[in-house]
């Protein structure tokens, strides 16, 4: 079908409420599973809706899970790209009416992709958790060190409650990868890496499942690894990474730091970048580029296929 066969419906999602924009008519409806009920009614009355929101911290997946579970097509944008969209149309006023506008303006002038539903939710979620833990894990260690010792006793106590937890995230996380074959697999062949870690290759499969799907230039603007230009004119302003998936960067980084240790290729190639004169955030920038690369060919290599 046609762009233009599709009825599109934009809705500012808030922690307690929708603003839904259908056909000119804006109405509002709660965020629960009652107002979900009703939008849906609402949806299934037109032809062909494709629905458009923000990524709101998280208030959005009541609504993505709903529509993706009846097949309703569904497209999460950042809200960053809408508000600077709303500025460059002169709009400096904020509220939910606004906001909804301003979403299907920027669906109607732009060529956006439907978003995949997720292939591993649970996984997901998971990784998500053992994020939450491991960050809290980090201050607490932190706050050891440059606190008054009368509380140090509480703060170990956190520390191994902290470490317990993430520990059983961890089990049940090798636990529903085990149920899954394809998962299973993939985790072998990413392991293989020398620096990649079962951290690292769980987080590709929780969070960027398409790396077999798309091209490796693609694959590394999505999860902000691309280097982009800063010229005007004559003018060469240095080069930059920005954007993208950075869950899957942040797990890359920490790969990339034991690749230039103990990987025999990756090591010498540091070596050689550093005697070049390249600094440390170039080179592991350059680095996690090339193990994403490496695994995507390697999950090739072996017919993987993690959106299947």
């Amino acid at each position: 079908m046609k762009r233009d066969d599709y009825c599109l419906v934009a809705i500012d999602v808030a922690k307690e409420t929708l603003c839904v924009l259908i056909a000119g008519r804006l109405f509002t409806v709660a965020n629960t599973a009652t107002g979900l009920a009703a939008l849906l009614k609402h949806l299934r009355s037109l032809k062909c809706p494709w629905v458009f929101c923000e990524a709101t911290g998280g208030y959005e997946r009541a609504l993505v899970a709903m529509l993706h579970q009846h097949a309703i097509l569904v497209t999460v944008i950042n809200p960053a790209l809408v508000r600077h969209f709303a500025r460059s149309e002169g709009i400096k006023a904020k509220n939910d009416p606004i906001d909804t506008h301003m979403i299907l303006r920027f669906a109607q002038q732009k060529d956006l992709a439907p978003s995949v539903p997720p292939k591993r939710p649970e996984l997901t979620a998971l990784m998500d958790r053992r994020t939450h833990l491991s960050d809290e894990l980090t201050r607490e260690r932190t706050r050891l060190q440059n606190s008054s010792k009368l509380i140090h006793a509480s703060i170990r106590r956190m520390i191994g409650l902290l470490e317990r937890e993430v520990k059983r995230i961890e089990q049940a996380i090798s636990r529903l990868i085990e149920k899954d074959d394809t998962a299973h697999y993939a985790v072998d062949v990413m392991q293989k890496t020398q620096g990649v870690g079962p951290v690292t290759a769980w987080a590709i499969l929780a969070y960027l499942p398409e790396i077999t799907q798309l091209s490796r230039n693609r694959i590394v603007a999505m999860a902000g690894l691309a280097p982009f230009d800063k010229d005007s004119g004559k003018s060469k302003g240095p080069r930059h990474i920005c954007g993208g998936r950075h869950k899957v960067r942040n797990v890359l980084y920490m790969a990339a730091m034991a690749a230039c240790r103990h990987n025999p290729v990756i090591k010498p190639y540091t070596q050689r970048c550093s005697d070049r004169g390249k600094d440390k955030k170039w080179i592991f920038t350059a680095v996690m580029r090339k193990l994403l690369i490496h695994l995507q060919r390697n999950l090739k290599k072996h017919q993987i296929c993690l959106v299947s």
